[in-house]
């Protein structure tokens, strides 16, 4: 499988500037599992006492760009396993998905933008990259 997301963009941050910093696959995936039983639970609880559930709209946000950048990860670190690019190109396809149907992005590019043509694991690595500028403001 051919993935362009490994030709170069301009303007695009690489891999390596966006994942600086990240925390190791590992501790990564486990923080991921802890954050999606949470969420799980939380939509449980509200369907017991009959409520609507309202998504918490950052944190799934959240969620679904942590997870992207995870499987952009390991299928940078692991590109012969086809299954970790085809999981890195499908959750970069849910965040983008997301963010346009939401009008949310933190980059200067929108999910929308033309440089995100056929290279949305780009997007995720411009995202992860801005969260963490920002995060590391506040």
């Amino acid at each position: 499988m051919v993935d362009s997301s490994f030709t170069e963009r301009e303007g695009v941050p690489s891999a390596e500037q966006s994942y600086r910093g990240a925390p190791d696959v590992l501790s990564e995936a486990a923080a991921l599992s802890r954050l999606a039983e949470f969420m799980l639970v939380e939509a449980k609880i509200s369907a017991l006492r009959e409520e609507t559930a309202e998504t918490d709209f950052p944190q799934e946000r959240l969620y679904l760009l942590r997870r992207a950048a995870l499987s952009d990860r390991l299928a940078l670190e692991y590109p012969e396993v086809e299954q970790f690019v085809v999981e890195a190109l499908k959750t970069a396809d849910r965040l983008v998905e997301f963010d346009r149907a939401r009008g949310s992005h933190r980059g200067p590019a929108e999910p929308g933008a033309r440089i995100w043509a056929n290279y949305h694991r780009g997007y995720v690595r411009q995202e992860y990259f801005y969260r963490e500028k920002i995060d590391k403001i506040k």
